[in-house]
């Protein structure tokens, strides 16, 4: 439809998926919320908790344009800190854990975003890194649970009272999906899957685990 207004909600970069004009103005039928996550703070985790760390591996399936967009800011991220990075890409679930056996002993941490293949695949990445000694900084606190070792991430249910709220000034107050910004979320929470790091024999620094509770 293009005359009934569509929030979207939970997509990275609306503009970059084609589903808006831009996300400032979307200039059509739709808008809504982005879970575009503190990718630089992410990243910036990496020497806090690998201070040794050199080389960064960047994982993600490659037919997922969401994926693409973070790992382009995580490039830039990294770079900054000096850390160099190397990007292994999965097409399919099956791949994943030869992709991440590929990476034991060339990276000393690695970085996967809210790439919808590989948090679903989460598992089959710590049976790799859990045993390599490997630190993986995630997208979103389900990763974390799910294997990885810390994030920064949103939260979801935040962001949808925030998609809830745009619904109510469509409907109630008359205002356009056309001239309603996509909007982001503010709150981050910092989650730590200290039984990982535990088993990895990792001592992460004081503040971090006091930010955490």
């Amino acid at each position: 439809t293009k005359d009934i207004p569509i929030l979207v909600t939970a997509v990275t970069d609306p503009a970059d998926s084609k589903l808006v004009a831009s996300n400032e103005v979307p200039g059509g039928n739709v808008s809504g919320t982005s879970d575009l996550t503190p990718v630089k703070e992410q990243i910036a985790l990496i020497p806090q908790i690998v201070p040794e760390a050199k080389t960064v591996g960047l994982v993600y399936c490659s037919s997922e344009a969401n994926s693409k967009f973070q790992i382009e800011i995580a490039k830039e991220a990294a770079e900054a800190l000096g850390l160099q990075t190397v990007e292994a890409t999965v097409s399919n679930s099956n791949e994943i854990q030869q992709v991440l056996q590929s990476l034991v002993g060339k990276v000393e941490a690695i970085y996967i975003p809210t790439d919808n293949m590989l948090a679903a695949g989460m598992a089959t990445v710590a049976q790799v890194t859990t045993p390599a000694g490997i630190p993986v900084v995630v997208g979103e606190e389900g990763m974390v649970t799910k294997g990885g070792t810390i994030t920064y991430g949103i939260n979801y249910y935040d962001l949808g009272k925030l998609t809830a709220a745009q619904a109510v000034a469509i409907l109630k107050d008359g205002k356009k999906p056309a001239e309603m910004p996509i909007e982001y979320s503010s709150a981050y929470n910092l989650v730590i899957n200290e039984e990982a790091a535990k088993q990895m024999g990792m001592t992460l620094p004081q503040e971090l685990l006091d930010q955490a509770k």
